[in-house]
């Protein structure tokens, strides 16, 4: 029984010893946030990739000294990438952190920012980044033509990007624009469809007019994209669609008119097709 009581004597003050050792979870945590000013980024935005981005970092101590700053960032949802780890001194700090924003089109990076002390307590504080494309001109096309897909030999097809028809028996990825009249058809479907994944989904005529720039469709996409489809309701002369190309693009948005349908009602002419006008980035 001695034995048993002078073991917990010896027992006691070690764990005390070892529990002393590194933070305490009651210990009260440092404070790290970003600072708002004309040339920094201090909340959730929307920018180009490429862009320079500068953080103005303030952090201070809960107890004890401040021991590290670090900063890291996560694309979609990633394993984050580090680009700042620094050891610090004193109570309080504040200095400017900078990282070129290395992204695609619509995807979002998350910025962590981590302030830690001397006693192992850390704070953080992320904000989101939106990569948006850079704002470019549109240049606009007329006239063109995609033809009833059961006329061998013509153009069932269209390629948006190179701004060219295709053929039956072209390469399918580049048909943004593919008649979907069926083998067998009577008739002239009018509707639209792609061999590459391609959404259609109806816009206005006002959409239509007022497209200029890159900018302007894809805040069109992010407004509309949700009701995309992979193909068009049967088109009607004044139909306007806003087109995401199923290609490897860095910008795959379109816009187009339909401005002329010839549909021939003899059956077995096949000899109809769709008239268009759109616009695609000036590159």
């Amino acid at each position: 029984m001695k034995l048993k009581h002078l073991l917990l004597a010896f027992t006691v003050p070690v764990v005390a010893f070892l529990g002393s050792c590194g933070g305490d979870s009651n210990d009260p945590k440092p404070t790290i946030s970003l600072t708002a000013g004309a040339n920094f980024v201090s909340g959730d935005i929307s920018v180009m990739s490429d862009s320079m981005l500068s953080f103005s970092i303030s952090a201070t101590s809960g107890s004890g000294a401040l021991s590290g700053i670090s900063a890291n960032y996560s694309v979609n949802g990633n394993p984050a990438v580090s680009f700042k780890d620094t050891a610090v001194n004193g109570n309080s700090v504040s200095f400017v952190i900078k990282n070129r924003l290395a992204a695609s089109i619509d995807d979002i990076v998350t910025y962590t920012f981590t302030a830690k002390d001397a006693n192992g307590q850390t704070a953080s504080t992320s904000i989101k980044i939106t990569v948006i494309p850079p704002t470019a001109p549109l240049v606009g096309f007329a006239n063109q033509l995609v033809y009833n897909t059961l006329n061998v030999g013509f153009e069932n097809a269209y390629d948006l990007n190179k701004g060219v028809p295709l053929k039956t028996n072209d390469n399918a990825t580049r048909k943004d624009l593919l008649d979907k009249t069926l083998t067998g058809a009577a008739q002239f479907s009018k509707i639209w469809g792609s061999d590459n994944n391609g959404k259609f989904v109806k816009v206005t005529a006002n959409d239509y007019t007022n497209a200029s720039t890159t900018t302007y469709l894809y805040n069109l996409w992010k407004a509309n994209g949700a009701n995309a489809l992979p193909q068009t309701a049967i088109l009607a002369v004044g139909d306007v669609y806003l087109v995401k190309t199923g290609q490897d693009l860095p910008f795959n948005l379109y816009i187009l008119k339909v401005t002329k349908i010839q549909d021939l009602p003899a059956i077995g002419n096949h000899n109809d097709y769709v008239e268009f006008g759109y616009k695609k980035i000036d590159d």
